[in-house]
């Protein structure tokens, strides 16, 4: 009778210990790298205007984010918004007819074409309208002008290979008021016009203007709430629309990194609590000098001292490696972050390479001394263009890029009775016992 007792205890337990399993994997949902895909291409898209920061399709992916989070259970960070507003200056389009003119006593002697001749450079809009002569302070270079007159400091500037289509990021407190691209043929008739007396106008269709504008901020709550959170940001804003129609859509930088933490999001938010919290930042205005990650940053340099910062800015290229980034401020010190990163990439055959530069939005929190590590694929062929379409993202560099990051979370933020109940050899382990269990009265009978 005991033995019996004994039996049928062994087989309850181990039933229920593997039914209670199966349901727990069933429930978690993976990461899948097709779903990156699919939202880079959403966000990427003409619905979206290439996510200019201050403009209506910013806000909707504002939205967009906010509803993924929702979706998701993440808990707001700090208050009961996901929302983060901010004030900054942001580029506005004039809906205006650009030009560049040349004058002759007061008339059109020559009108350049917008988009093959000339054609604004992003960087400032302080002033939009300029007309100039040799009366002003002009200086040449071998590819730019400096103008400066009693009202405004302005320069053309020929890009590499005449080609008008690269846009920089907003700088609002850039040194000019304006910086306009030109093909060298244009910088030689401006040139030409000027020396004999003859006067420039210039008007480019956008200008500066202040706005509110939001991060976005979801958690996923941990056990422990004195440890320090982890916290996982990507920039979702770009460039916009220029004066022609062109959209810069921004698929690798950086619906890329805003579609892989998205993903990453819902995936996590279906596994099990964390120690620590996770803390999720669609951070804005990247474009605009980094100004979402300051916002984040300083706002909450307290609860964040301890904490470690992934940033996810393009990545998704093949053939390239990993890139670590990290700011010139962290280029002398010791991060366990960046040598855990390291350590796992060696482990996993990984290719990857480590750089120090402030280009992108870990350089605000290691300015606050936060130990924070970008993953980028660091292909520039097509950034900053109409070009940067979703086109040339792959998805096995997203899963490269996924296979390291992972481990590195479920390391740091997840204990091993944790990680064991999520593991498919225990699963198959306790399929054989049961099997066995429920074979064994069979088996003995048979001998009998």
């Amino acid at each position: 009778m005991r033995k019996k007792l004994i039996y049928l205890l062994s087989l309850s337990v181990t039933f229920i210990l593997l039914f209670f399993l199966i349901l727990l994997n069933c429930s978690y949902s993976s990461f899948d790298s097709s779903n990156v895909k699919d939202t880079i291409d959403v966000l990427s898209s003409e619905t979206f205007n290439g996510r200019l920061a201050g403009s209506t399709e910013n806000t909707m992916v504002a939205d967009f984010i906010e509803n993924e989070f929702k979706e998701s259970n993440l808990k707001t960070y700090g208050d009961d918004s996901y929302k983060k507003d901010f004030n900054t200056i942001c580029p506005v389009s004039t809906d205006t007819t650009p030009y560049l003119k040349i004058m002759s006593n007061g008339k059109v002697e020559e009108e350049l074409q917008y988009g093959v001749d000339f054609k604004e450079d992003m960087i400032n809009f302080r002033g939009n309208t300029f007309t100039f002569s040799n009366k002003d302070k002009i200086s040449s270079f071998y590819l730019s002008i400096e103008v400066t007159t009693s009202e405004n400091k302005f320069l053309f500037f020929v890009p590499n290979g005449n080609e008008l289509y690269f846009r920089s990021s907003f700088m609002s407190d850039f040194p000019y008021d304006a910086v306009i691209m030109v093909t060298e043929n244009t910088k030689n008739k401006i040139l030409n016009s000027l020396n004999e007396g003859k006067e420039i106008s210039v008007h480019v269709p956008f200008e500066a203007e202040s706005k509110t504008i939001s991060n976005v901020v979801g958690v996923i709550e941990g056990t422990d709430k004195e440890a320090a959170p982890l916290v996982i940001t990507a920039h979702f804003d770009h460039l916009g629309k220029d004066g022609l129609g062109n959209i810069y859509g921004g698929a690798l930088d950086n619906a890329s990194g805003t579609s892989f933490m998205l993903e990453l999001q819902r995936s996590l938010s279906t596994f099990a609590k964390p120690n620590r919290d996770i803390i999720f930042v669609a951070l804005n205005a990247e474009e605009f000098g980094l100004l979402g990650s300051k916002q984040f940053a300083e706002d909450n340099i307290f609860n964040l001292k301890n904490s470690e910062v992934i940033n996810f800015d393009m990545v998704g290229s093949a053939g390239f490696p990993i890139t670590f980034m990290q700011g010139v401020d962290f280029k002398d010190k010791d991060s366990e972050l960046l040598k855990s990163l390291e350590e796992l990439c060696k482990k996993n055959n990984t290719s990857y390479e480590v750089v120090y530069q402030d280009s992108s939005d870990h350089a605000s929190f290691n300015k606050l001394g936060i130990d924070s590590v970008s993953f980028c694929h660091s292909d520039l062929s097509k950034i900053h263009t109409p070009y940067d379409t979703t086109t040339y993202i792959s998805t096995d560099a997203i899963d490269s890029v996924y296979e390291i990051v992972n481990q590195k979370i479920m390391n740091s933020c997840y204990n091993n009775f944790t990680l064991l109940l999520y593991n498919k050899l225990l699963i198959l382990v306790l399929s054989i016992i049961l099997g066995v269990l429920v074979g064994y009265p069979l088996l003995k009978k048979k001998v009998k």
